[in-house]
């Protein structure tokens, strides 16, 4: 061994054992944020409220699927009585479309939920004073916050598994029906767009904690931005919508085919391009667009496999990864320049 490399060899030593001891520093944190939750009243009303409504618009699905095949069933077997042998092929029932109201109470319990675990991940510490107890151990302000995220980001992702996992039991045991690799792989990536969604009002709030040491001062900018993005946002984009001005749709009341509302649209250009943009600003219209493309509730996309969807749906995919990314970045920011 040359000197050199007996010089280096201490370094490259405790360079990986410092590397450990951060790792190891992150998931104690993780475990803790986990076991938090769960000591949490509020959160576990939360969890049990939109579990609750998972199973029930699930179930209610799944039954209206089975009453479908049933109904299906039947008829052919009426046809075989009568000695008919030209049997209809069942009808496309897309099953995972079963998964549309509980998108609708994600949107508003689930976030609610999220915003619940970022808001007390930092208070709770601020309250209790342990913030600067933990800070003032080996424990860089980076590893804290890593450790923030890793742990409350993966219990929002084991919620999202057992509603997809329950989904998929659902419709075998109540509806009757098993699912293709392309519905799974739809029903999964929608489970993935809604932790997403989650994890965004997640970082929101923790976002807020950071900035404002006051709890009710954070509390109040979280409640104040939710509503404005996914509530205020999406029902100004509806409202200014052109075919949404008469019942049954402007451009249909006019006897406008696709051409000519396309024509129509051309001569409100700069409208037009106001209202989307306050639309695209909203995570809960990319949430509602990708999701529902992806359950085959727009009906243009049932024929398209996931990943085409994924490719057509690429522009709310983005919308859902940059509030993450702007968030996170500005959590750490304001964290690492801060004293305590």
């Amino acid at each position: 061994m040359t000197t050199a490399q007996a010089v280096n060899l201490p370094t490259e030593t405790a360079t990986r054992s410092k590397k450990n001891s951060g790792m190891k520093n992150i998931n104690i944190i993780a475990r803790k944020e986990i076991t938090d939750a769960f000591r949490n009243r509020l959160f576990l009303v939360s969890l049990v409220m939109l579990l609750a409504l998972a199973i029930i618009a699930v179930s209610m699905g799944a039954i209206t699927v089975h009453q479908r095949v049933a109904e299906y069933q039947q008829s052919v077997q009426v046809l075989k009585d009568l000695g008919r042998t030209d049997i209809p092929p069942m009808p496309s029932l897309n099953p995972i479309a079963v998964s549309k109201t509980f998108i609708n109470y994600l949107a508003m319990v689930g976030a609610l939920l999220a915003m619940i675990l970022g808001f007390t991940a930092i208070q709770k510490e601020r309250k209790a004073g342990t913030l600067r107890l933990i800070l003032s151990r080996p424990v860089y302000r980076d590893q804290f916050l890593t450790g923030k995220v890793l742990g409350n980001a993966e219990l929002l992702a084991l919620l999202m598994l057992a509603v997809g996992v329950v989904t998929v039991i659902a419709l075998y045991a109540i509806g009757g029906v098993g699912l293709t690799f392309n519905e799974m792989m739809k029903l999964m990536l929608t489970m993935v767009m809604s932790w997403l969604y989650m994890l965004i009002f997640f970082l929101l709030a923790m976002f807020f904690a950071l900035v404002f040491k006051k709890g009710n001062q954070a509390l109040v900018m979280t409640i104040i931005v939710w509503l404005v993005f996914a509530f205020i946002f999406p029902q100004i984009g509806d409202t200014m919508d052109l075919d949404n001005q008469l019942p049954g749709g402007f451009f249909a009341t006019l006897g406008l085919d696709k051409a000519g509302e396309q024509a129509a649209l051309a001569k409100f250009k700069w409208y037009e391009t106001v209202r989307d943009g306050v639309e695209e600003l909203s995570p809960t219209k990319h949430y509602e667009r990708i999701s529902f493309a992806l359950l085959g509730i727009k009906a243009q996309f049932i024929p398209n496999t996931w990943l085409e969807v994924l490719q057509l749906k690429i522009v709310n995919l983005i919308g859902l990864l940059v509030p993450v990314i702007l968030l996170l970045s500005g959590s750490y920011i304001v964290f690492l320049r801060q004293e305590t």
